[in-house]
């Protein structure tokens, strides 16, 4: 492609509604291209051919000579680009960080790869590196806040680690790990953060490929008391490969999460259907039986039907954008951090609200037939202990229509303040409903507290 097209086409997505995103995930990586001097035995990285340019992340601990960053064994001018995007997504308004690691240094593990081991099912990084793992881990979080000005709140030492797909030659960074491994890596890390006086910086585990694989590991880390005071955060994954999750273990999660106190993500979510019906399904499983605080999409720059936009990186080419861009803008625009998620018996919607500028959103998608539904404001608020004094001051309503290249976010107007009112759901849509109390004194004008 040409640069005047590249323009042309960039120039397109700008005029895209902005999704307000908040949290950016900062790949620590594991690859480099230097060779080690071991003793007149010279190393080097194995790589794989199936793994494209831009999937190898590079690591800024160099070798095993030294653990002072400070040293030539480190170097903190790699990976250029990446910390470039990452600041300049904090300064767009991202407020929430997480680091994680797809592999360790390839010089820590067993074949000298970060693209997988030579089995799968097999732990790859030697059991002898666990150690400096954990502080390459801490010493990024680190140096990150006191390089570059980054403040992570969360880091993650794992990606799918249980799964046996990480065998070389794999196609991205990756490494299988055991859950004793895992227990180990966790707890070194809490102990290498708190030295680098990183106490506000939490422990996320295990980030496994569905959220019946995060129940299996979460399940067996819950039987080390020591571990689990060490975790902040639990993380999955919301989709199966490229296929989205319609397994039956989310509530079964959520449970387990719930008792042990800690907070629980989708964070990392793709699908391959490119009008948005699957992923909007997917966001209202999450956020009602799963109890997610955050969903994360990872394929936001794509080629085909993986991408909110399309976009070859690997290339330099940027395209149009995927229908899935707008279903994805009706959550992330409307369901906004510091929103209370209120309890619903229809599992298409998702509703949250906003008590200090009292708003009501309400997000359904509708995947099947045109279909008219009675919407009933108090249903929505049963859950919160408030009471609706008020008629709302207005309803305003977005609607995208997937299948209608000229129905993409639309905004519907202003509909008359009622309490109850029937909805018109064209096939294959979502409706946003974002219902207003205009408050100017008191809180009690709004809504008042149940008993």
């Amino acid at each position: 492609m040409n640069e005047s097209s590249l323009i042309r086409n960039t120039a397109a997505v700008l005029k895209l509604p902005a999704l307000g995103f908040n949290i950016a995930r900062y790949n620590i990586g594991g690859s480099s291209n230097n060779v080690i001097d071991d003793g007149g035995q010279e190393i080097a990285m194995k790589t794989s051919k199936e793994m494209l340019e831009y999937k190898t992340m590079e690591s800024y601990w160099l070798d095993w000579f030294s653990t002072d960053p400070k040293t030539k064994s480190w170097n903190w001018n790699a990976d250029a680009k990446q910390r470039k995007m990452l600041s300049l997504a904090s300064g767009l308004g991202v407020n929430v960080l997480e680091a994680y690691s797809n592999s360790p240094p390839w010089w820590m593990t067993k074949n000298r790869a970060t693209a997988g081991g030579d089995k799968g099912t097999e732990d790859n990084l030697v059991a002898s590196y666990i150690d400096q793992f954990a502080l390459y881990l801490a010493t990024v979080v680190s140096e990150a806040k006191t390089r570059w000005g980054i403040n992570f709140n969360y880091i993650e030492p794992f990606n799918e680690p249980t799964s046996s797909t990480w065998e070389f030659p794999a196609t991205q960074e990756g490494c299988h790990f055991e859950i004793a491994t895992q227990n180990e890596v966790v707890n070194r890390l809490r102990f290498h953060l708190d030295q680098l006086k990183l106490q506000n910086v939490n422990v996320s585990v295990s980030d496994e490929n569905s959220p019946t694989q995060a129940l299996a590991s979460l399940t067996s880390m819950s039987k080390n008391a020591t571990v689990m005071k060490t975790v902040g955060k639990v993380n999955t994954h919301g989709n199966d490969g490229t296929a989205a999750y319609r397994g039956s273990d989310r509530v079964a999660l959520r449970k387990l999460v719930r008792s042990s106190s800690l907070k629980l993500w989708d964070s990392n979510y793709g699908d391959d259907d490119a009008t948005g019906l699957t992923l909007a399904q997917s966001i209202s499983l999450d956020m009602n039986e799963m109890g997610v605080s955050a969903f994360i999409y990872d394929q936001v720059l794509n080629s085909g039907v993986l991408g909110l936009i399309q976009c070859n990186p690997w290339v330099n080419w940027m395209g149009e954008a995927n229908p899935k861009y707008y279903v994805m803008a009706h959550y992330s625009r409307h369901i906004r951090p510091g929103m209370e998620i209120l309890g619903t018996d229809d599992i298409n919607t998702v509703a949250a609200y906003d008590s200090t500028n009292y708003v009501l959103a309400i997000v359904r998608v509708n995947p099947g037939a045109e279909e008219t539904k009675q919407m009933n404001i108090q249903d929505f608020m049963t859950s919160l202990p408030y009471r609706v004094d008020k008629l709302p001051t207005r309803i305003n309503t977005w609607t995208t229509q997937t299948n209608s290249t000229n129905s993409y976010y639309v905004d519907s107007g202003i509909r008359d303040p009622a309490p109850v009112f029937d909805v018109v759901f064209p096939a294959a849509s979502i409706i946003t409903f974002e219902v207003i109390w205009s408050v100017k004194s008191s809180r009690k004008l709004a809504y008042s507290k149940i008993g």
